[in-house]
């Protein structure tokens, strides 16, 4: 139940603290003295949406509070547990509006989002307004009246997030069949180009090595002819009948036998006889290679043109694809990859049918469950909307629930049938929607039966009527205030009225009262005492005389 509300730079509030007590509190006061201004500020921590507007003038922000007790209601607690909000004691929600429009919200201290606020407070409070008539004919309303009655919240949601579902999977099929030609042909090609790809046998070892080796082939005469000159060079002295030259060893080795005679002599000689025995034998050594890497030399024409024809065919390979012969291997990794990912793409779509097909068949399933539970509730209602309208003096209405099956295209996250009420406000007269109701006096009567009868079955533990009573008085509006006397003996039950018969009903009486300056106007709340209550209900019957017959016509209402 609401336990508290501290109200600070409200619109024309400028601090208010308010206490609640359980069954019936109600709050009266004179038109335009702020009563459903208290309702406003609630309905700010309960995740309604608010701009800078609401902050008082000449104030920095808004700043509104409200205590919950739990006791009851072992569900809020454990929502707050999952949601990682709960806290030992009373469950406090707060609102915070800066001049500049900025908001914040916080559950027990912690911040909280408008959307997490706003889950919580339809668990918490229930509010009926005064053009409660006019939200009666959104769609989806009467449904979930419907529901309220019965207690069906949980069946609800189920549904409701059963479709919710189906819809999101649906969608995803959707987008895959609007692409699947795409991507038909996209998998056609990549499987043309990757199959070339493995059948020629790319690979980085091969593109790294095959310029190397027909350059090697193709040079193969050159290569011998020119390293078999440098080796006759470097070894092989030429001892021709013209001239005799000696080869590098030869030379080298001789001075190095010179000068390791004369170091001898000096000795600061032997380093440079010892480099060039050790030059000499380099020399050796490098001739004894040469001749190795003669003997290695290919000359095979067939490979030749091997490679030739090779190197010829990736280079078309590659203009193929438009990328350089180095960027095939990695290529080819690239295309194998998008080619498995559109394969199992094609084996999600088969399985996606399968998920929107058997997510449909959940939804109906729940949905049709949802559907008894509604069809037994809505007998229910029809009884006792239908005696209520007699006693509000629509003598020969009816109510009755209506449901309409509807064809799978027409499905909606309320089910698969239609909620609809129907009325008659005459006798002889048949049953029509709530929209074809021609007075406007009538359509808020039955308006109100449908508001004050469906909370009847509400686990909800706190209920606000802000001014559902407008248009109606006398015997109708006693009516009124008996039945929700009646509903505040299981739950905590909020009205603002100006109906005098309703007021005298209640176990807790304020009264909201607005003063002004020549600066500033603010709204105070007065929790009425015995004598002072009297003064109210007498005010409200007669207006701003009291006489001593509207006194006892109040004392009458108040002990009635």
């Amino acid at each position: 139940m609401l336990l508290s509300i501290q109200i600070e730079n409200f619109a024309i509030i400028d601090h208010l603290n308010v206490d609640f007590r359980e069954g019936m509190t109600v709050l009266t006061g004179e038109t335009g003295a702020g009563k459903s201004i208290i309702v406003d500020a609630l309905s700010l921590l309960l995740g309604t949406r608010a701009d800078a507007s609401v902050v008082r003038s000449g104030a920095k922000k808004t700043d509104i509070t409200a205590s919950f007790d739990l006791t009851k209601i072992p569900s809020v607690e454990k929502w707050l547990a999952e949601q990682e909000l709960d806290a030992e004691g009373d469950c406090l929600l707060r609102r915070v509006i800066s001049k500049e429009g900025r908001s914040k919200g916080f559950i027990n201290g912690r911040p909280a989002t408008l959307s997490m606020m706003k889950s919580l407070g339809e668990q918490l409070v229930d509010i009926h307004g005064q053009h409660a008539h006019q939200a009666l004919l959104r769609p989806g309303m009467q449904s979930k009246l419907l529901d309220g009655f019965a207690d069906l919240h949980k069946a609800r949601q189920e549904v409701k997030d059963k479709w919710h579902g189906w819809k999101v999977l649906e969608k995803e099929l959707s987008l895959l069949q609007q692409s699947e030609q795409d991507r038909h042909d996209r998998h056609e090609l990549l499987d043309y180009q990757v199959t070339e790809l493995d059948d020629f046998g790319i690979n980085t070892e091969e593109i790294m090595t095959i310029d190397a080796e027909f350059n090697r082939l193709a040079n193969s005469n050159q290569l011998l002819e020119e390293t078999e000159q440098q080796l006759h060079l470097l070894y092989q002295s030429d001892q021709s009948a013209q001239t005799t030259q000696n080869s590098a060893y030869e030379t080298v080795n001789q001075a190095a036998i010179k000068l390791d005679e004369l170091s001898k002599l000096d000795k600061s000689l032997t380093p440079v006889s010892e480099m060039l025995f050790t030059a000499s034998i380099q020399i050796q050594e490098a001739s004894q290679e040469l001749r190795l890497y003669q003997e290695q030399v290919d000359q095979d024409p067939a490979k030749l043109q091997q490679l030739d024809q090779r190197l010829a065919d990736l280079h078309d390979l590659a203009r193929k694809h438009r990328v350089d012969v180095k960027i095939l291997p990695k290529l080819h990794i690239q295309l194998k990859q998008e080619l498995e990912e559109l394969t199992s793409s094609s084996l999600r779509f088969d399985s996606l049918e399968y998920d929107v097909a058997q997510a449909r068949r959940e939804f109906v399933k729940f949905a049709e469950k949802l559907n008894k539970a509604r069809h037994k509730a809505g007998k229910k209602l029809n009884t006792l909307i239908t005696d209520y309208l007699q006693q509000l003096g629509m003598s020969g209405g009816k109510f009755s629930v209506d449901f309409e099956t509807l064809n799978q295209q027409r499905y909606t996250s309320e089910g698969t049938e239609k909620v609809s009420f129907l009325v008659t406000a005459n006798p002889g007269q048949p049953l029509q929607a709530l929209s074809k109701v021609a007075s406007g006096g009538e359509l808020s009567r039955i308006s109100l039966a449908i508001q004050v009868i469906t909370v009847t079955g509400t686990s909800i533990p706190c209920l606000i009527f802000d001014e559902v009573d407008v248009g109606i008085g006398g015997g109708t509006a006693e009516v009124v205030g008996n039945l929700l006397k009646t509903i505040s003996s299981n739950a905590q039950v909020l009205c603002v009225t100006h109906q005098a018969q309703v007021a005298s009903k209640g176990d807790q009486h304020y009264k909201v009262v607005k003063s002004s300056d020549k600066n500033s106007t603010s709204t105070q709340i007065e929790d009425l005492q015995p004598e002072q209550r009297l003064q109210e209900i007498a005010r409200m019957i007669g207006g701003i005389t009291i006489t001593d017959q509207t006194r006892e016509h109040a004392k009458e209402m108040l002990s009635a």
